[in-house]
């Protein structure tokens, strides 16, 4: 059997996923370098970054919940519907043990998270998922959430194979190179390439420029916790 790790990437996927991604390699590069990525795996990353990461990304997934059973409700079917209901409950899951866990093991109050207020990067970003989501089809919902499952599981992997000496940054890492998070990745393509199929030629642009266009906002959501953003005003 070959192992998920193998199964998964991105140039090598045909279909249209693979297609999708080919328009936004540049974008993950861009990720790739970003210091806040590098920084997880030299331990150099200040833990107040890390911190507002966790921060936004417990907002975010909240959001994220809440658009993923938006789609789950349009789903063309009973299996794409369990399979997004499924990764919503894993988002909630994350939202409300793993972030409290790292929380404890920096040595910080988990409730030190609630005290941070949604910054910019994550505002746009959920805003958009939910609007896109909720005003948009079927195709451009899956497509709009498609790099966070997907950009997460390759960096998650990139990051697995290298390491970091910080058992915290460690952790976060694990969580996202697990075969379980892997596996629910792949499905979740499968059936993005699926809806991908049925798709006019305008439907599937308008489709993919979500898929870019939430790509771009998962290497803006880095760098503003690397940056520490605030509201300016």
């Amino acid at each position: 059997m070959t192992p998920v790790t193998e199964t998964l990437a991105p140039g090598a996927r045909p279909g249209w996923t693979g297609r999708l991604w080919t328009e936004t390699e540049t974008v993950y590069a861009a990720i790739l370098d970003h210091p806040f990525i590098k920084g997880l795996t030299s331990g150099e990353l200040s833990t107040d970054s890390f911190v507002q990461f966790i921060s936004q990304d417990t907002h975010y997934l909240q959001e994220y919940v809440r658009t993923l059973l938006t789609l789950a409700a349009k789903a063309p079917d009973f299996a794409a519907t369990r399979l997004l209901t499924t990764h919503a409950a894993a988002a909630a899951a994350a939202e409300t043990g793993l972030h409290a866990e790292l929380m404890t093991d920096l040595g910080r109050d988990p409730a030190e998270l609630l005290a941070f207020d949604v910054r910019p990067a994550t505002r746009a970003y959920t805003s958009f998922l939910l609007a896109t989501a909720f005003s948009g089809s079927f195709a451009e919902g899956l497509a709009a959430v498609i790099p966070c499952f997907w950009i997460y599981a390759e960096v998650g992997k990139h990051l697995n194979q290298l390491g970091s000496p910080n058992p915290v940054y460690q952790r976060w890492i694990d969580s996202y190179a697990s075969d379980d998070y892997l596996t629910e990745v792949l499905l979740a393509l499968d059936l993005t390439d699926q809806v991908g199929t049925a798709l006019s030629p305008e439907a599937e642009a308008v489709a993919r420029q979500r898929f870019r266009t939430a790509a771009q906002y998962e290497w803006m959501f880095w760098d503003a916790a690397y940056r520490l953003e605030e509201w300016p005003v």
